[in-house]
């Protein structure tokens, strides 16, 4: 008899195991999402183009992209050694808009002014919504000077 309640658990194991084994979805894939979105900033170097200084920063998200992004785009001047914002602007987008799945030139945000002597720089900074979480970004260019 003890043989026989020993198998008998051994086969509800075995049952157990296999229906819920290799086969089931892991939680975390099914519950809807419960990991954001992973997104990225990246800051160029100010340039100058058609007479004017320019500072552009290009975005990236993982597929399949966030609910809403947010980017602001500053071209920044050094004054005396405090980096003073001549001009910004921000630009919002969106899942799909986001990821690679578009070229690099439709994620890619600029902002300018006309062209001046001095030290440049652009900083980026940006807002990611995804799953009712927010995240913040940022990033800083490297140094231009007199790019005219």
């Amino acid at each position: 008899m003890r043989n026989t309640v020993i198998a008998f658990f051994l086969i509800l194991a075995a049952i157990v195991i296999t229906k819920t084994g290799t086969g089931s979805t892991p939680r975390a894939a099914s519950s809807g999402g419960s990991v954001a979105v992973l997104c990225s900033v990246s800051p160029q170097r100010p340039v100058k183009k058609d007479g004017r200084i320019v500072a552009a920063a290009q975005f990236r998200c993982d597929s399949p992209g966030p609910d809403g992004l947010t980017v602001t785009v500053q071209l920044q001047r050094n004054d005396g050694g405090t980096w003073t914002t001549v001009v910004r602007e921000s630009f919002a987008s969106k899942s799909v808009d986001t990821t690679r799945e578009v070229s690099a030139a439709a994620r890619t945000r600029q902002v300018g002014t006309a062209c001046a002597a001095g030290t440049f720089r652009t900083l980026v900074e940006g807002s990611v919504v995804d799953n009712k979480r927010t995240k913040q970004l940022s990033g800083t260019s490297g140094e231009r000077r007199n790019p005219c």
